[in-house]
């Protein structure tokens, strides 16, 4: 048989060639048609979309950005660019005081939102964006509606874990429970006794700043420093070694970036819902939610590598409470107690001997944590026990670096301000230097008034505090500033907004001024009045004692609403007005949440922000070298003044032992015997 010649192969091929063309044409024509009428359909549908959100919505007569209108992207943009305090002093001012900054999501500044959105028992829970900060993903589960009218429904449904999530906890009852059983050890009768831990911080704080002479330092970075060496001695009589080594290697960087993250997965919930993926065969679910989390990540540019030899504080907060509460455990369940027999008049006795009262014999707060645990063990769980150790490292180190760098801030640019801010705090030194705190709160009214101004022009949070129209209210929704919002709408107050109200704050509210949380009557006045009562009713006085004093009662339950005060006796109209003004400010005021979601650590905040800002004043004239335009510095959902550099110069009245500064000594630094872990883990 012989082999074919080239000529045949050619004329084979050039036959086949003419058999398959006819069909390679219907083939490729049949896949331009499908092509385009695929990209036809889709952008008729992305028109439909867009021309049903800008005209056909319920929420289409709302004012605000078309581009916000049609999608979040246009939200998550200035989110992740960090020009959140923008929008919060910029929005509003524009469009009014109800604007829309999303297809589904609506802010508010006007004192009608908030008491319709915030006040306790409106059953306006926490929104869809609150999934981006879970402590703990929740298990997801497919419920298919065949028989749902008009068409059958698939719904990807969540169930959350009982792990005492207060920041992202959208169950409230859940909540409210949370709140009750931990309320008392975070009233202030109970934390006052951690002072002299504080003191001890400052005590070395103001040591090493003493040691820099002078030299430029970053604010946002020393005043992050201390408010985690603060957490650390009064949660767990330990610190993490960062005032000995004047950084905090880099942790307050590492973790703000985490917020810029956060703040854009918040607005695409359904996203961040499918990056909770888990399970399935060969584990596909998991590779599937973390793929989508990492292509949505790099996507908008908010994944960051975690820098060679970066040590989170967290590891050792970690190692710390673990080594803790397995100790206070262990011997508590080892103990030998005897067993009471049941009588007709004790039907449920407890066991005799003190085995809910045994701990490690540490004073902190954690302590405190695990004796309410041994003391409710069903109720505060062993899950919660060891989380609300945690938390309040999570919760508290940038909630507090936020605040404590708004107040110095904006002490070192107002010099005014901090020149009568020290000469009120020098004349109350107790020995030692220390500021007590019920001097602060009592004795104190413009320093606390300019804690309280500080915060209010930066408050920690810069994006709205988010809720969800509820569900179950007669009529499917609810009516605000003459627009209908149906039910399941995001709806919030963003605080930098709402703190510039000029119905609540005055026509000077985007200014920094003290003196407006004094009485108008008095506001010149010194810090001569004597000592209030905590949470007493007294008139106005020669300031705001009063009205702030009342801050230091117990915190009302969280479906109580506080704002509702009865009229106080013997004043006249005038007082009468000026008392319901500063109440107002206080009460419309999201510096630490509204309403029922309130921060439970409020308290312990208050401690540590009311001993550190009279203190360092006190030792310290704080000059501002560099303070960044608001274009430059970086708002997310977290809000802090980043760039901003300071110099700690030591009053020469206090370096002499005289004058303001009550008669501290350089050789007083450092005599506290508090029982404090300085060097780190033991």
């Amino acid at each position: 048989m012989s082999l074919p010649t080239l000529q045949d192969v050619l004329t084979t091929l050039v036959s086949l060639l003419k058999t398959t063309t006819p069909l390679l044409k219907r083939i490729t024509s049949l896949l331009l048609k499908t092509t385009t009428s695929v990209l036809l359909f889709t952008i008729v549908i992305i028109l439909a979309i867009a021309v049903y959100r800008l005209y056909l919505h319920p929420l289409a007569g709302v004012p605000g950005p078309c581009l916000a209108a049609l999608s979040n992207i246009w939200h998550a943009c200035h989110a992740r660019n960090g020009r959140m305090y923008q929008l919060g002093t910029t929005l509003h001012k524009r469009y009014g005081p109800v604007v829309r900054v999303g297809p589904n999501e609506l802010w508010f500044d006007s004192k009608e939102a908030f008491k319709t959105i915030y006040s306790a028992g409106s059953g306006f829970e926490k929104s869809d964006f609150y999934l981006s900060t879970l402590l703990t993903k929740p298990t997801l589960s497919l419920k298919f509606s065949p028989f749902k009218f008009p068409f059958p429904s698939l719904q990807l449904r969540q169930h959350h874990p009982d792990t005492l999530d207060l920041l992202s906890e959208r169950h409230l009852p859940r909540y409210r429970l949370q709140r009750r059983l931990i309320g008392p050890l975070y009233q202030l009768s109970s934390l006052k006794k951690f002072e002299p831990q504080i003191d001890a911080v400052l005590d070395r704080a103001i040591a090493q700043l003493r040691t820099l002479q002078g030299q430029e330092v970053d604010l946002k970075e020393w005043m992050h420093i201390i408010a985690v060496e603060c957490l650390g001695a009064v949660v767990l009589s330990w610190s993490p070694g960062y005032i000995r080594d004047k950084s905090d290697g880099g942790t307050s960087v590492q973790g703000y970036r985490g917020w810029k993250r956060k703040s854009v997965f918040g607005l695409f919930p359904s996203i961040t819902v499918l990056s909770f993926l888990e399970g399935g065969p060969f584990g596909i679910g998991a590779k599937i939610g973390k793929g989508v989390a990492r292509w949505w990540s790099n996507t908008w540019g908010v994944t960051f590598a975690t820098p060679k030899g970066f040590k989170p504080f967290f590891t050792a907060v970690y190692q710390k409470v673990s080594r803790r509460v397995s100790m206070a455990l262990l011997l508590w369940m080892s103990e030998d107690v005897k067993v009471v027999k049941p009588s007709k008049k004790n039907k449920h006795p407890k066991p005799a001997g003190k085995k809910q009262d045994k701990g490690t014999g540490k004073k902190d707060l954690l302590e405190d944590l695990i004796r309410l645990h041994q003391s409710k063990p069903e109720q505060f769980t062993e899950t919660y026990l060891r989380r609300m150790a945690m938390t309040n490292f999570g919760a508290g180190h940038e909630t507090l670096c936020s605040a404590l760098t708004a107040c110095m801030a904006m002490l070192g640019t107002h010099a005014a301000v901090q020149a009568r801010v020290a000469e009120e705090v020098g004349s109350h030194l107790r020995g030692g230097g220390t500021v007590p705190f019920d001097t602060t709160a009592k004795q104190l009214p413009y320093t606390l008034a300019a804690i309280k101004e500080a915060q209010r022009l930066h408050p920690v949070i810069a994006m709205s505090l988010s809720r969800t129209v509820p569900r179950d209210l007669d009529g499917a929704g609810v009516m605000l500033h003459g627009h209908w919002v149906p039910e399941g709408t995001t709806v919030g107050c963003n605080p930098v907004a709402l703190h510039r109200n000029t119905e609540i704050f005055g026509d000077d509210a985007d200014v920094y001024n003290p003196s407006r949380w004094l009485s108008r009557h008095h506001s010149g006045s010194s810090s001569s009045s004597p000592p209030s009562k905590a949470g007493s009713n007294a008139g106005v006085g020669s300031d705001a004692g009063s009205e702030i004093d009342s801050e230091l009662a117990p915190e009302p339950e969280p479906d109580s609403d506080s704002s509702s005060k009865p009229p106080q006796p013997n004043l006249n109209p005038e007082e009468e007005a000026e008392r319901k003004r500063l109440r107002e400010m206080l009460h419309l005021n999201l510096t630490y949440g509204g309403g029922a979601r309130t921060c439970p650590g409020r308290h312990l905040a208050e401690l540590i922000v009311w001993k550190v800002i009279p203190r360092l004043v006190a030792e310290f004239r704080v000059q501002v070298t560099h303070m960044p335009d608001d274009e430059n510095m970086e708002r997310y959902f977290m809000s802090m003044l980043t760039g901003v550099k300071v110099r700690f110069l030591e009053r020469e009245d206090i370096a002499r032992g005289g004058g303001t500064g009550g008669g501290l000594l350089s050789g007083d630094i450092g005599k506290s015997s508090v029982d404090v872990d300085v060097d780190g883990l033991d």
